[in-house]
């Protein structure tokens, strides 16, 4: 007979219970063991994954200041629209398993490369006429609220709001009367929603993505039509900044401290040009450049220096008749005198630190931007466009809008003030994507080359 045989049966069913529950218990040990690992596994394996798509798209972000850099210290010669396509070049990318992808949308096209700020209007420069025109529609009592929160004084806009207002409320702040620092910064202005800054672009990347093209099934509530409705940030800036620098990539040569000889070199003019041009600087009270396409030398000189233009003298030559010789006059600027001076000069050395508003290129705005310019009718803008169209290079310089048909030199006077052909702030969406997982990474940064070495700012990873 066996030792088991010798228990009696109800231990012996005990028995089996006990290493049977023993069984039971190991298993779910092992297995929440296994779980566990799988668990910690696959937290590693996305970590990993995300640290790859993270330094994917730092790459993208990384390869586009070194190109921008490298453009800016060598800028291209007489093309305007190189800097965009040299940054296209490096918007894709592969690193160590990821990849990384820079683009926008534009309307219902996905456009390799980064923003370019300066193809939109800088709100901290923006006149009333220019708000009124802005699409989607602003009321007077946002427009005059915007310009409170933007200058420097208390005083209230007839539709405004001042400091007053703003303490009246739950949640009291202060406006900042003085340039906006981010778009998001609008939504803080009395009577300014974040559905009329953001549309359906509600996380304001600049890229129409799936919850944004979903109709109601997800935040924000959109129309489904493929086209990205960016709201007033699709046309609104406030990163644009004028820089130091030139076309060329010099410093421009202010004109308040520049002496006759620094003229005559840079702009290739003669002696009394040079002269005529400082004689306006430095007698007008509030000189501008501008003012060198609306008049000539000479009439500039006689405003500036309170002198009558030279009159012809009289002379009595052979046989007692009277000749009128031609007085010495200064030379008008030529085109190409005046396309340097507009290129490479200013008036007034920003102070340090100071940051400028910058103008809407032309080469890179869409044409409902240029639009929204009461200053430039809507014949003169469908030329400019046409223009642009016709030329591969784009414009390389604004005297270029000459050539436009039915162009003025007083409506180019206007334009100098609103338009360059230079942009120096972009912003790079760059997307790293894990090869192995496909999990993605999305970073977002200002590119500044207003001064050099380039600038990074406002970096967002989401």
């Amino acid at each position: 007979m066996n030792a088991t045989g010798c228990l009696p049966s109800s231990r012996r069913g005990f028995a089996t219970l006990l290493v049977f529950g023993v069984i039971v218990l190991a298993a779910v040990l092992i297995g929440a063991v296994q779980l566990t690992a799988y668990g910690q596994a696959s937290a590693g394996r996305e970590s990993i994954a995300r640290v790859r798509a993270t330094w994917a798209a730092r790459a993208g972000v990384e390869c586009t200041i070194a190109r921008l850099e490298f453009l800016t210290e060598n800028p291209p010669a007489n093309d305007g629209t190189e800097v965009m396509f040299a940054m296209q070049e490096v918007a894709e990318g592969v690193l160590n398993g990821a990849e990384w992808r820079i683009a926008t949308t534009d309307g219902k096209n996905e456009v390799l490369g980064p923003a370019d700020a300066h193809a939109k209007i800088n709100i901290n420069a923006a006149t009333r006429d220019q708000l009124l025109a802005v699409e989607p529609f602003m009321s007077d009592d946002v427009i005059d609220a915007i310009l409170d929160w933007i200058d420097p004084d208390d005083d209230v806009n007839p539709l405004g709001a001042e400091l007053g207002y703003y303490q009246t409320l739950p949640n009291s702040y202060q406006p900042r009367n003085d340039f906006m620092l981010s778009i998001q910064e609008l939504e803080l202005v009395a009577g300014v929603t974040q559905e009329d800054v953001r549309g359906e672009d509600w996380n304001l990347n600049g890229v129409l993505d799936p919850n944004e093209d979903d109709g109601d099934l997800s935040w924000p509530p959109d129309n489904a039509d493929g086209v990205l409705d960016a709201g007033w940030s699709g046309v609104l800036t406030v990163y644009s900044r004028e820089g130091s620098l030139s076309t060329t990539g010099q410093p421009r040569l202010d004109l308040t401290t520049a002496a006759e000889g620094d003229l005559i070199t840079r702009f290739n003019v003669s002696q009394p040009q040079a002269k005529a041009m400082l004689d306006y600087v430095q007698n007008t009270q509030t000189p501008v450049i501008s003012a060198f396409i609306r008049r000539n030398l000479a009439q500039l000189q006689s405003q500036a220096t309170g002198a009558a233009a030279p009159q012809p003298q009289q002379t009595r030559g052979r046989g007692g008749r009277q000749q009128q010789p031609r007085a010495p006059q200064v030379e008008p600027l030529n085109d190409q005198q005046l396309r340097a001076v507009l290129d490479e000069a200013t008036i007034g050395a920003p102070s340090v630190g100071a940051l400028l508003p910058g103008k809407v290129n032309i080469n890179t705005c869409p044409a409902e931007v240029l639009q929204f310019l009461p200053e430039i009718n809507p014949e003169i803008a469908d030329a400019i466009i046409a223009e642009r169209s016709s030329r591969p290079e784009g414009f390389t310089s604004v005297m270029d809008l000459a050539d436009v048909p039915g162009m003025t030199r007083a409506q180019l006077a206007v334009l100098y003030d609103l338009v360059t052909v230079r942009s120096n702030v972009f912003i790079v969406t760059s997307r790293g994507r894990d090869a192995r997982t496909g999990l993605e990474v999305e970073m977002r940064a200002v590119l500044d080359r207003s001064t050099l070495p380039v600038t990074l700012s406002e970096v967002m990873i989401r």
